[in-house]
């Protein structure tokens, strides 16, 4: 069974992995500030995800990229609006 590389007629851009990204950042940062283990274990699976993106799914690199910028510009905004300069 052949994974589909496109949704709908389009192939997957960088707009749907920043939009996913910033979920898992927000998702990240919020798993580490209740407790710092479970934190660590999210970030390293969607690390893991974004690397396989990344690597390993051809016509996805976009979308992977996205991901990836999306899920660090989310985890910057939680620290500095949590830990941020006065």
């Amino acid at each position: 069974m052949e994974i589909p590389r496109t949704v709908g007629s389009r192939p997957v851009g960088p707009v749907a992995g920043v939009l996913l990204g910033l979920v898992a950042g927000g998702l990240v940062f919020a798993a580490w500030v209740n407790d710092l283990l479970l934190g660590v274990a999210v970030a390293c699976v969607i690390g893991g995800l974004i690397g396989c993106v990344l690597v390993a799914g051809p016509g996805w690199q976009r979308f992977g990229a996205g991901l990836l910028a999306g899920a660090v510009v989310a985890l910057g905004v939680c620290v500095a609006v949590r830990w941020g300069a006065p």
